[in-house]
């Protein structure tokens, strides 16, 4: 075609606004994660009125040379949602074409009509809807495909009576709803093919945590047939995975809440209601420094709770650190006891500007003049929180000294970083019997308060039996400062020996005195001291069961510990009482 030829062409009829058969390819590219394009989906789902959602990975074998991997090929969404009539259906997959309607007087969570679209695409090359809105309808069934796209389609098909695939009639007997497809899925990780086992857990607690607040309301959301529990970062809402009929987990305290309006921009001087709601996880959960490592804090993503959460009409746009948001001014860094508390920011979609929410619900931060509001708001509350939780901890290590338990928390760092230690090798032959021989002994020389009785007697030989760390207070010649034993499961026990002059000049004073103190800073302070010593003792013992007990190795040990024991003895006599 000549020169002229094109001239005259756009001269007369114009140029057509988008390339179709280049954008899609163009717009898969987006800034869509693997839960945010799926998420779009299911935004459809909560706004048309579901109560079920039901998702499906149709898995397959991908081949990279020899190797194979588990790829995710189609995504299956089901909602017995409203449905759509054949009209809406056939603008559903329209680029720009919102189709979502005021409920109950009030905008949803849908924004600009490009969500299912571009999350969809974001993830795989076609797109199939099929939907009713009555039950006694027939399905419609409408669809688009970047293949077909490419070759120049133009027009998506109007919806034509379908019946929807066999697998997934149960689900919609009697009822109404939308059937969504996402097929050849080639984009699982935003760029290429991601292992399938990799991310199931990741998206189940994307699902639970953005729309929690639909599933306390009696949303049911499945994937893989495997319900999808809440997850609420102020460990308020419930129930979750961990509520059971047998037993309930613990709650935070709401620690306060407050709301205050802000203009709606272009809205003649009205506004709109944004609330920030703060927590307080409970005490049990965050009594000591490095509980949130703890298996079972990990299990509840309290060692990822740190942050803030935004809520846009009651879906979750935002779970992240906001620079500059917390702390006085100059200070943007959040702090380790920071997951603790949980922040919970909401708006209505008419504050979307004030926000900067994209067009793919996808992040949200405040305007200047909103993140000063809310810094002003939040910044003593957190300050609060914050010194709450170290005095907490505070008393707590406080109340433990004064109960006689004055090695817990040394006992409990060594057992939580063991994780990283090497296996013990001293110790790994010894049979249940002479394991119970040793325990036996060391209970017989004991001297720790509380050991008389045989019910106490037998409270004690569990601790020892289930504990990897323990320390034993012994009466042993003067001596002689500490010995260790190494039992079955890496099990390192040291027994402490109350008589030698190191131990009754310098940690008694930090053990049996400290009782006596009666300021909690005052206790604590001597506790501290305390701890290093006995974080000293148990590093030596760890690392002395790192070597196999060989006739020679034992020998050497005994002899260094002996000599070292008794120079410290000979120094420590001449410290002054």
């Amino acid at each position: 075609m000549s020169e002229t030829t094109i001239k005259k062409e756009w001269e007369e009829a114009g140029i057509d606004l988008i390339d179709t058969s280049r954008m899609y390819e163009s717009l898969r590219y987006n800034d869509y994660s693997v839960e945010n394009g799926l998420g779009e989906i299911v935004d459809n789902s909560v706004e048309a009125g579901a109560s079920r959602i039901n998702i499906y990975f149709k898995k397959g074998i991908y081949k990279i040379g020899k190797k194979e991997a588990t790829v995710i090929k189609q995504i299956v969404v089901l909602d017995n949602g409203c449905g759509m009539n054949q009209d809406t259906l056939a603008q559903c997959l329209v680029l720009g074409r919102s189709i979502c309607e005021m409920r109950n007087g009030r905008q949803g969570i849908g924004k600009f009509g490009v969500g299912m679209i571009l999350g969809g695409i974001s993830l795989a090359r076609r797109i199939d809807v099929y939907s009713r809105d009555m039950f006694s309808a027939p399905f419609y069934h409408t669809h688009i495909d970047l293949e077909e796209i490419k070759g120049g389609m133009k027009k998506i098909v109007a919806p034509q009576a379908e019946d929807i695939p066999d697998e997934y009639r149960e689900f919609f007997d009697g009822d109404t709803g939308t059937l969504v497809i996402l097929s050849n899925c080639d984009r699982m990780d935003g760029s290429g093919r991601r292992d399938a086992n990799e991310f199931s857990a990741t998206i189940a607690n994307f699902l639970g945590r953005t729309y929690r607040k639909f599933i306390a309301g009696g949303l049911k959301i499945y994937l893989d047939d495997r319900p999808v529990y809440l997850h609420d970062p102020l460990y308020i809402d419930g129930p979750t995975q961990f509520d059971t009929k047998e037993a309930q987990d613990p709650k935070a305290s709401l620690y306060s809440e407050i709301s205050f309006g802000w203009e709606i921009p272009g809205g003649n001087g009205k506004t709109a209601d944004i609330t920030i709601r703060l927590s307080l996880l409970p005490l049990e959960w965050r009594i000591n420094i490095g509980d949130g490592g703890r298996q079972e804090a990990r299990k509840r993503k309290i060692d990822q709770n740190e942050g803030v959460s935004i809520l846009r009409a009651n879906r979750e746009v935002l779970y992240d650190k906001i620079p500059y948001l917390i702390g006085a001014k100059g200070q943007a860094a959040y702090q380790d006891n920071d997951r603790w508390w949980g922040c919970e920011i909401s708006f209505p979609p008419e504050l979307d500007e004030c926000f900067q929410v994209r067009y793919i619900k996808r992040g949200a931060e405040p305007i200047g003049a909103l993140k000063d509001k809310l810094k002003s708001e939040l910044t003593d509350a957190i300050a609060s929180l914050r010194k709450r939780i170290k005095e907490d901890r505070a008393q707590n290590k406080a109340n433990l000294v004064q109960a006689g338990k004055m090695f817990t928390y040394a006992e409990t760092i060594m057992t939580e970083i063991d994780t990283v230690l090497p296996m013990n090798q001293a110790g790994r032959n010894l049979s249940e019997t002479e394991e119970n021989a040793k325990i036996e002994e060391i209970l017989d020389a004991s001297v720790m308060e509380g050991s008389g009785t045989e019910s106490e007697r037998a409270l004690r030989r569990e601790a020892l039996r289930n504990q990897l760390y323990s320390i034993v207070p012994v009466r042993y010649p003067a001596q002689i400062l500490f010995e260790t034993e190494m039992l079955l499961g890496n099990k390192v026990i040291i027994q402490l020996n109350v008589n030698h002059p190191f131990y009754q000049k310098v940690i008694q004073p930090l053990c049996g005195d400290i009782t006596k103190e009666e300021n909690v800073e005052a206790i604590n302070e001597k506790a501290k001291i305390r701890d290093a010593i006995m974080l000293l003792l148990m590093s030596f013992a760890k690392a002395k069961a790192g070597f196999h007990e060989t006739p020679e190795n034992q020998m050497f040990f005994d002899n260094l510990q002996a000599q070292w024991s008794a120079i410290l003895a000979t120094a420590a006599n001449r410290l002054e009482p």
